[in-house]
């Protein structure tokens, strides 16, 4: 290495400067915010799924136990 670069620490601490701003400025852009807001909204679309799921398996088991409970009072 040339300069200042030629302490260990001063080249991570460089690197490190740099790869704050470049994580700051990408954080920031239009292209993060929409991976983002894409996954919240998969995440909310398989959650609902899920819900509707329990739903009918909640359903489906309540009608098991009633029809059980009618054949045990024939």
């Amino acid at each position: 290495m040339f300069g200042p670069l030629k302490n260990e620490k001063t080249c991570f601490f460089a690197l490190g400067a740099a790869a704050a701003t470049i994580g700051v400025k990408f954080l920031k852009s239009k292209t993060f915010h929409d991976g983002c807001v894409k996954t919240v909204a998969k995440g909310m679309k398989i959650k609902d799924e899920a819900s509707a799921e329990l739903v009918k398996i909640k359903e489906d088991a309540e009608d098991i136990r009633f029809e059980e409970k009618a054949q045990d009072q024939q």
